[in-house]
C-alpha cells in the first residue's frame, strides 16, 4: 500500500528545524528593501530575495502540514504548525510594505520597468492583479496591523480541528445482527450501504454526526468567529460584503456566483424527481438523507488501490500521451498516502509546491467512490505538473476557481469508460446512479452549501445573532427546498454546517466545485465530440497556471462561466441521465 515519502522535503525532523531557524532569521532581510523599490534594480533584488526565501518556506510548510494530516493527534506535529503560523505572521510583517509601495509607484512606472527587463516580465500578471486590487490595499501601517492579526485565523482553524477530530472519541454502536462497529467520519459512508435494516442506518449516521450535535454551540461560536473575521476584513478593505471581497481579488464577476446559485435553486425539481424514483426502486416509504448512500443496484465488489489505478489508466488510454504520462506521474509510489487511519485527516486532497512533486492524500475504502476519488485527485496533481512545467515561478500556481476543472474532467473520463464497458442491467444502473449522484454532490450539494454561506453572512450583516439554531434554520430551509426533505426528523443532520471543513477553513470555496464541474463537462463534451482544437484548448488551460484571472483563462479555453448557459447545460445533462435511469428501472 502506497505511503507518503516526505524525505523529498527533509530527511529528518532535525533538518526541518535547522532550516526553519535559518529562514526565521532571514525573513527580516526583506524589510531592508522598504522605501527603495522605486529603482528597477532594487525591485528585482527584492523579488529575487523573496523568491529565494519562499522556495525555502514551501517545503517547510509541506513537511509540517502533511505530517500533521497523517496524525492529527501528534502534538509535535501540531507544534510545528503553530511555529509556522508565527513565521507566516513574521513574513507578513516583513513584507507588508510591498503592495502599498508598488501602488504608490504607479502602474505607468512599473510597466516601464517591465519593458526593460526579462526577469520582471514573469511578474507582469502579478503586478496587473495588484493594480486591479489597489483601491482595497491599505496603507503600509494598516497592512502591518492586518499582518499582526493573521495568526488569529490560524488559531480558529486549530480550534475547529480540535473539536472536529482531535478531542473526539469515535462511537461504538450495536447493530441489529448483534455485531458492534466503531463509527468514524472516514468509514460511516461505506458502512451504511451494507446495512439492510433501516434503523441500523439511522444508528450509524447518528453516531457519526453525534459530535456535531453535542458540540453545536461550540461549532456555532467558532463559525461566528470565522464570519466576524471575514466581516472585519471586507469592511476594512472597503468591500460591500465578504462574497464581493472573495470574488473581487481574482476578478470573478458576481454574475458567476449569482447565476450559479439562481440556476440551481430554480431547477431542483429534477432532484426531487430522482429521490422519488429512488424511494420507489428501494421500496422506502420514509426517505432520509443517509439513504442516499444505498445503491439502486447494490454490489459488494471492492476495488483495492492497485486495481483502482489500473481501471483509471484504462479509462484514459485514448487520451494523448502527454496527458497519460502526467496522470501516471501523479500516482507514483511515495507520492500517494492511501490507507485511512483513526487520527489521519479525513477526505482527500492533492498538494503541490514549486520544485517538488505533487502529493495526494486518500482514505481509500475500496468502494467505487474511492476509485473516482483517485481519478479526481490525480487530475489535480497532473494539473500541477502541467502548470509547473510550462509556467515560471510567479505564475505556476493556479487559483481555486480553476482547480476543480482538471479533477472533475477525469471523473467524466472514468464514468464514460465504465459505462461503455458495462454489459449488464445491474452495472448500467449502478453507473447511471453514480453519474447522477456526481452531479448531485458536486453541482447541487456544493451550491447548497455556497447558498448557506451566503445566507449566514447575510445574517451577520443584518446584525442578527449567529447561533446553532440560526445556522441550522438556514440548512433546514435549504434542504426542504432542494430535496423536499425535513432534516429536523434526522437528529444531528441539521448540524451538517459544522461537518463541512471548507466552510470554516476556506469560506466561499465550495461554489467553485460547481462552476468547475460545469466547465469541465463542457471541455469534456467538446473533446468527446471531436470539436476542432478542443483538446489543445483544454490543455492550454492546464498549462496556463495563474497567468491571468481565472474566469479569463477558462473563457480563453472556450467556456463562459458568466452566463447561465454553462450551468443549464449541467441541468440538461442531469435530466438526460435521469430519463435513461428511469427507462432501465422500468424494464
Amino acid at each position: 500500500m502506497s505511503k507518503w515519502d516526505l524525505s523529498g522535503y527533509f530527511k529528518t525532523n532535525e533538518e526541518w528545524s535547522a532550516k526553519f531557524n535559518e529562514l526565521n532569521e532571514s525573513i527580516p532581510e526583506l524589510n531592508k528593501f522598504k522605501g527603495k523599490l522605486g529603482k528597477k534594480a532594487t525591485l528585482i533584488a527584492y523579488l529575487q530575495k523573496s523568491k529565494e526565501l519562499e522556495l525555502v518556506l514551501m517545503p517547510l510548510y509541506g513537511y509540517a502540514h502533511q505530517s500533521a494530516d497523517l496524525d492529527q493527534s501528534n502534538q509535535e506535529y501540531a507544534g510545528r504548525m503553530q511555529q509556522l503560523g508565527l513565521l507566516f505572521a513574521k513574513w507578513s510583517n516583513a513584507t507588508s510594505f510591498y503592495e502599498s509601495e508598488i501602488i504608490a509607484l504607479g502602474e505607468k512606472k512599473i510597466n516601464s520597468f517591465l519593458k526593460k527587463d526579462n526577469f520582471l516580465k514573469d511578474y507582469a500578471f502579478s503586478f496587473r492583479s495588484l493594480f486591479h486590487n489597489q483601491r482595497h490595499v491599505l496603507s503600509e501601517k494598516e497592512e502591518m496591523i492586518f499582518a499582526n492579526f493573521s495568526p488569529i485565523s490560524g488559531s480558529i482553524d486549530d480550534v475547529y480541528n480540535s473539536v472536529y477530530a482531535i478531542d473526539r472519541k469515535n462511537e461504538v454502536v450495536s447493530l441489529s445482527d448483534g455485531q458492534e462497529r466503531t463509527i468514524t467520519l472516514s468509514n460511516y459512508r461505506s458502512i451504511i450501504p451494507e446495512l439492510k435494516n433501516a434503523n441500523d442506518r439511522k444508528i450509524v449516521f447518528e453516531a457519526a454526526f453525534k459530535r456535531f450535535q453535542e458540540n453545536k454551540n461550540t461549532f456555532a461560536n467558532i463559525y461566528n468567529s470565522v464570519l466576524l473575521s471575514l466581516q472585519a476584513s471586507y469592511k476594512s478593505r472597503s468591500f460591500n460584503s465578504a462574497l464581493e471581497a472573495k470574488l473581487y481579488s481574482h476578478n470573478i464577476p458576481l454574475e458567476v456566483f449569482n447565476n450559479l446559485k439562481n440556476v440551481v435553486y430554480e431547477n431542483t425539481n429534477l432532484v426531487k424527481r430522482y429521490l422519488e424514483l429512488r424511494k420507489k426502486a428501494l421500496k422506502i416509504s420514509d426517505y432520509h438523507t443517509w439513504d442516499r448512500f444505498i445503491e439502486l443496484a447494490y454490489s459488494s465488489k471492492k476495488y483495492d488501490y492497485q486495481e483502482a489505478k489500473e481501471i483509471f489508466f484504462e479509462a484514459i488510454k485514448l487520451m494523448p500521451e502527454e496527458y497519460i504520462e502526467a496522470q501516471k506521474s501523479a500516482l507514483e509510489d511515495g507520492y500517494v498516502d492511501v490507507q485511512s487511519a483513526d487520527t489521519k485527516r479525513t477526505g482527500a486532497y492533492s498538494t503541490h509546491f514549486y520544485g517538488y512533486h505533487p502529493y495526494i492524500l486518500l482514505n481509500h475504502d475500496k468502494s467505487l467512490d474511492s476509485v473516482f476519488t483517485l481519478a479526481h485527485e490525480a487530475g489535480h496533481s497532473a494539473h500541477s505538473i502541467f502548470s509547473a512545467k510550462n509556467q515560471p515561478y510567479p505564475t505556476h500556481g493556479y487559483e481555486i476557481f480553476v482547480a476543480e476543472i482538471a479533477s472533475t474532467f477525469n471523473e467524466h473520463l472514468l464514468l464514460d469508460y465504465l459505462l461503455e464497458k458495462s454489459t449488464s442491467k445491474k452495472e448500467k444502473i449502478a453507473l447511471l446512479e453514480k453519474a447522477i449522484n456526481n452531479i448531485l454532490s458536486t453541482f447541487y450539494r456544493q451550491t447548497l452549501f455556497a447558498h448557506y454561506e451566503y445566507e449566514a453572512n447575510e445574517l451577520l450583516a443584518k446584525g442578527e445573532p449567529i447561533t446553532a439554531d440560526a445556522l441550522s434554520k438556514i440548512m433546514i430551509e435549504l434542504y426542504q427546498h432542494y430535496y423536499d426533505l425535513d432534516i429536523t426528523k434526522e437528529g444531528p443532520k441539521q448540524y451538517v454546517w459544522a461537518y463541512i471543513p471548507h466552510l470554516f477553513h476556506t469560506p466561499f470555496y465550495v461554489y467553485q466545485y460547481a462552476t468547475s464541474f460545469a466547465a469541465s463537462l463542457k471541455f469534456y463534451e467538446n473533446i468527446k465530440s471531436q470539436v476542432p482544437q478542443a483538446y489543445e484548448n483544454y490543455l492550454s488551460l492546464l498549462k496556463s497556471g495563474g497567468s491571468d484571472f481565472p474566469v479569463t483563462l477558462v473563457m480563453k479555453a472556450g467556456v463562459d462561466l458568466t452566463a447561465k448557459e454553462a450551468y443549464l447545460a449541467v441541468v440538461h445533462r442531469f435530466e438526460e441521465l435521469l430519463n435513461k435511469l428511469a427507462q432501465i428501472l422500468e424494464k
